[in-house]
């Protein structure tokens, strides 16, 4: 091995070593990018897939997101985030929803939580309606925008019977 040699070597072991660091950040393909997500945000938080809901994958200034959250009364919620060539740049966990503001309004917790839950974010409720036949109406307004649902749901927060964006 020469003198001219040796930096061809040293560039191409650095460039194997580099291709082979676990760091190197995988790329997936499109149809495989919630189910990615899903799998990091799992060991991320020490959960297992089936316990997280995930969202349909956004395509936003060239660059691809898909939200989720955990799958229980206090969500966390989370994002991944994937550049253009469908590269996973990482997941970002955004912490416990606090239900503490909802509590007495009118509404079994079960109820509140489960409409909460499926809004995926941190949110206000502005008024309970009992509808008197183990349904409830909870108006809800998001924390950080100018979203605002109306959600009707049964005392036991089994599922969302009705559904409506206010905006």
């Amino acid at each position: 091995m020469g003198p001219r040699s040796t930096p061809r070597f040293i560039a191409a072991a650095t460039l194997a070593i580099l291709m082979a660091s676990p760091a190197a950040a995988k790329i997936v393909a499109e149809g495989k990018l919630a189910q990615y997500c899903g799998e990091e945000a799992a060991v991320k938080l020490n959960t297992s897939v089936g316990d997280l809901i995930l969202l349909p994958v956004e395509k936003s200034h060239g660059k691809f997101y898909v939200y989720g959250q955990t799958d229980e009364p206090s969500p966390i919620l989370f994002n991944c985030t994937f550049d253009g060539k469908k590269k996973f740049l990482g997941i970002d966990v955004q912490g416990d929803h606090d239900h503490g503001d909802h509590a007495d309004q009118g509404a079994p917790k079960t109820a509140i939580n489960k409409c909460l839950q499926i809004l995926g974010a941190p949110a206000k409720v502005e008024k309970v309606s009992d509808f008197g036949n183990g349904y409830y109406e909870i108006i809800m307004k998001e924390k950080t925008g100018a979203r605002r649902v109306a959600c009707t749901v049964p005392a036991d927060g089994s599922e969302i019977s009705d559904w409506v964006e206010m905006n």
